[in-house]
């Protein structure tokens, strides 16, 4: 089965970001839960975000040596379903989440979010919006004709 340059690409990214996301979301929570300094959550952020550059680039730059950045048509249909998806993930998630921080203050739950926690959540969102968008760019180029 031959990958196009694009579905490879979406592939690298999808197995890199889940690689760093699993190391950096429970450690950032942990930071942002118990932490009253935000001075390790933003050495995990940008240690982080340092790997995954690192890892995007090396993967990036051997399959374009490898196979050339030729898309056509196709791959630009597929980028713009995907990311379609992508909006509505991202839109529902911060609906929740905009919901969940509304019911802990009207309900004066014993926990309550602070700020640092708040913007760990939207980065996860975030996250959560781009797996969205890399599964279902894999799911177009393997399922369509």
């Amino acid at each position: 089965m031959n990958m196009t340059f694009k579905e490879k690409s979406a592939w690298g990214s999808l197995v890199a970001l889940a690689l760093v996301s699993y190391w950096f979301f429970p450690a950032a929570f942990n930071a942002a839960t118990y932490a009253t300094d935000p001075a390790g959550l933003v050495a995990i952020s940008i240690g982080c975000i340092v790997t995954l550059i690192i890892i995007e680039a090396i993967y990036q730059s051997v399959i374009a040596a490898v196979d050339g950045d030729a898309s056509d048509e196709r791959d630009a249909l597929i980028n713009l379903k995907a990311e379609r998806i992508a909006g509505y993930v991202l839109g529902i998630a911060l609906f929740t989440l905009v919901a969940r921080i509304i019911a802990v203050e009207a309900l004066e739950w014993v926990e309550t979010m602070g700020a640092l926690t708040i913007a760990v959540w939207i980065l996860f969102t975030l996250t959560v919006s781009e797996v969205a968008k890399l599964i279902s760019q894999i799911a177009f180029y393997r399922f369509s004709a």
